[in-house]
């Protein structure tokens, strides 16, 4: 594991404080609210979201919803101490009340209103579904026309289960018995035959407003039946998951409800096509866990407003979510499509697209509302033949095969439309390496570790002697070990040799596939390895931007100044998320209410840090995590972050500038570290200042900035020394044998060779080093 890997391990078992980081201080207001700007977004004015950090603290509990005369609505049935809580306050006086709660509660944040994304009656002469032969479809549907089985949930205002085009791809719950009043199946839903309300609550999904049926037309309309349309899917199973009412609006506590009917249910795919609001850290939270723990797939839309810059929940960074925009007939990204390099992923046809509406119509809509329910088709799609595919693997095929086109070129990660028959065809299972044996955060010096992996060739076939185990220290070469077969299944074994105090190993295992080719686990092989540390991680400082503590911020720009709190992304260059998962980390500016027109502007803003120990701290080793961007606006790359430190809070050095140019100014947090022994000598102090300017020649760039997780560390390991180790090298090998041997016969005390203390070298001696071999 390399310096900069050690950095990350923050809270590890048996990690010792040598000195007191910053003062735990309780959180000052606002730091538990995931958007500083929250209740500049429309939200339910009777509730909030909270979550405790123990979801089984009853008496927390308590306390909490007694401060804001409040009760629980419901609670999350996947995210442990999620709830939704009716409240006798405002919800400006709960969120100031419940923001000094942090010893509780992880986060606070209101429910927000959202919208489904504007869809607007066209009745203009395109020939109607021009969408499907250019994703490709006729010829995906060649191959595979959908799964009978296999359900994809329409998020939105319900679906006309009624509609001839609709109807023989409902889905019907198997284990409801209808009209009884009793929840059959146990799912905690009564007489759900065709999904749920979550609008009103009850068990009816009917469509009271267009746009869900809309969606579920192309993603699910019958195809070849001599009526209508044809969906993405000709077979398939759709369930309405509603939240929107007939007005098109609805809450997010619906939307989280319905999320978590879908992962409970087993619903692979849902189709969403809405958004607003600002930054939920309830609805990431729920997403993120439907991915991880029943593969759900959410694909959402883009949003409406023709901007740079995805709309929540499309932006939201959940492994499990495919963000949609919208392209026109012409293969033109609409004109009221919202795009982003990073938080958008593809395009697919969404302007005047003809698809059901209640009551046996159809009707031409345009938005990315239409343009998502393309993608969900392709995924179910995919999905269906694929089957025991975890979410991020389906995603993977759908991005990796997507169809360039110029329009999306920069505007979404993949530069590309959906297409789904190059997915369907890129659906073969290659081999899975499933990790069985543990990786340690620690290891003492002197000790192999044993890797155990289980090789899936699932439809491939294993090239011979190709599972491999690579491994190497200190960043140097990578070593490479056959693994051996355990028995006549897919367990495969091998060690990675011992390691001196101090080392930072890393390894990885590869196998090929007859068909797939080179398979890596982790994914990324040699980039992504496992690592740990030899010897024991000693943390003598660490912060990772809860609290103010000894930070001061100075300078003479004009905006911009650094600030503290939970990232707001405007889509500039500035973070979405701090880097250690624990919510807040300083910025620059940080406030979407002026319609994220902030950055650092004319001047300076300066960072700097109280003074951080080192008394008593061996070969100190210092890191942190820097965000910087520079390439937005008319004048970019022309700008820097100048890091610097000091040893007596009077003279700076420079230790880093970031910029103007170079890998580093595009956005993504950068973890960095230093030896500080090489840097300050035994100097027992150190202050650290970090400047981000917008002073170039031409002013007009857009700067932004980021500190996360500012760590001092230390490396101790057991002198006690190996047991069998008669040569002194850490390890035991035969080279042990051969010293002993080598001194057999004499007598000595406290020598290397004497292992059982006995004063004299003989067969005891030899057989401890065997014992520990």
């Amino acid at each position: 594991m390399s310096i900069t890997s050690k950095l990350s391990m923050l809270g590890i078992a048996g990690a010792t404080v040598l000195t007191a980081s910053l003062a735990a201080a309780q959180p000052t207001p606002d730091s538990i609210i995931p958007d500083k700007d929250a209740l500049t977004f429309e939200h339910v004015p009777n509730r909030v979201f909270v979550r405790f950090i123990d979801p089984d603290a009853t008496n927390a509990r308590a306390a909490v919803l007694a401060g804001v005369g409040g009760q629980i609505a419901s609670s999350s049935k996947i995210v442990p101490g999620l709830h939704c809580i009716e409240i006798d306050v405002t919800v400006e006086q709960a969120l100031k009340t419940l923001s000094q709660r942090g010893d509780v509660l992880r986060y606070v944040e209101p429910v927000y209103v959202v919208r489904a994304f504007d869809t607007i009656p066209n009745d203009a002469y395109y020939n109607n579904l021009y969408g499907m032969p250019q994703i490709n479809a006729p010829q995906a549907w060649d191959e595979h026309q959908g799964d009978q089985e296999f359900v994809i949930a329409v998020i939105d205002t319900g679906i006309d289960y009624n509609h001839p085009d609709l109807v023989d791809n409902i889905w019907t719950n198997p284990g409801e018995i209808a009209g009884n009043g009793i929840d059959d199946d146990g799912n905690g839903y009564v007489d759900d035959m065709h999904g749920y309300d979550f609008y009103d609550y009850n068990s009816d999904p009917m469509d009271g407003n267009g746009h869900g049926t809309h969606c579920g037309g192309t993603i699910g309309g019958v195809g070849n039946n001599g009526i209508g349309v044809a969906g993405v899917n000709w077979r398939c199973r759709l369930v309405g998951a509603q939240f929107l009412g007939s007005g098109g609006s609805g809450s997010i506590d619906g939307a989280i409800d319905a999320v978590e009917y879908c992962a409970i249910n087993q619903f692979k795919v849902s189709n969403n096509s809405w958004g607003g609001g600002g930054f939920s850290q309830a609805l990431f939270d729920v997403i993120q866990t439907a991915g991880d723990d029943f593969g759900h797939i959410f694909v959402a839309a883009a949003g409406n407003s023709g901007s740079n810059g995805a709309s929540y929940p499309g932006a939201l960074t959940c492994d499990n979510i495919i963000c949609v925009a919208a392209t026109d007939s012409g293969e033109n990204l609409a004109s009221f499509s919202q795009y982003h390099i990073s938080e958008v992923d593809l395009g697919a046809p969404g302007v005047d697209i003809q698809s059901t509406t209640p009551g046996n119509n159809y009707s031409y809509y345009s938005g990315t509302s239409m343009a998502t329910p393309h993608v969900a088709g392709g995924v179910a799609l995919a999905y269906s033949i694929i089957g025991n595919a975890t979410a991020v693997e389906v995603i993977d095929v759908i991005l990796s095969t997507t169809r360039a086109i110029p329009a999306l070129d920069g505007r979404c990660v993949t530069g590309g439309v959906l297409n789904v028959e190059d997915a369907l065809e890129a659906t073969f299972l290659g081999p899975q390496i499933t990790m069985v044996s543990s990786v340690p955060a620690e290891l003492d010096p002197g000790v192999s570790l044993q890797v155990r992996v289980q090789v899936d060739p699932r439809e491939d076939d294993l090239v011979n002697d190709s599972v491999k185990l690579r491994y190497r220290a200190n960043s140097g070469l990578w070593s490479q070990l056959d693994m051996d077969q355990e028995g006549p299944g897919n367990s495969w074994v091998a060690s990675v040799p011992a390691m001196d105090c101090g080392d930072s190993p890393e390894f990885y295992v590869s196998c090929e596939g007859q068909v797939s080719g080179l398979v890596e686990h982790p994914s990324g092989g040699a980039s992504n390895a496992y690592d740990w540390l030899v010897g024991e991680l000693l943390i003598a400082h660490e912060d990772n931007g809860q609290t103010d503590g000894d930070w001061t911020v100075s300078g003479d720009a004009l905006d911009g100044q650094w600030n503290r709190g939970v990232p707001v992304n405007c889509n500039r260059g500035d973070p979405n998320a701090d880097n250690d998962g624990s919510g807040s980390c300083w910025l620059t500016d940080n406030s979407s209410s002026d319609s994220c027109n902030s950055d650092v502007d004319e001047g300076s803003t300066i960072l700097t840090s109280g003074v951080i120990d080192l008394s008593g701290v061996s070969e100190p080793v210092l890191s942190y995590a820097r965000w910087f961007s520079n390439n937005y606006g008319a004048a970019p790359n022309t700008d820097t972050l100048v890091v610097d430190y000091s040893t007596n809070g009077v003279n700076w050095s420079n230790l880093e500038t970031v910029g103007p140019s170079g890998p580093d100014v595009g956005g993504g947090w950068v973890v960095v570290s230093w030896e500080l022994a090489d840097i300050i000598g035994d100097a027992s102090q150190i202050q650290l200042r970090f400047t981000a300017s917008d002073v170039g020649a031409d002013t007009q760039s857009v700067v932004e900035a980021g500190v996360d997780a500012i760590m001092v560390s230390a490396t101790e390991c057991n002198d006690a020394g190996v047991p069998g180790d008669a040569n002194g090298d850490g390890i035991v090998d035969v080279n042990d044998i051969l010293a002993v041997i080598a001194a057999w016969g004499t007598t000595c005390n406290g020598c290397l060779e004497d292992l059982d203390g006995s004063g004299e070298i003989d067969v005891n001696d030899l057989l401890l080093v065997i014992a520990n071999w």
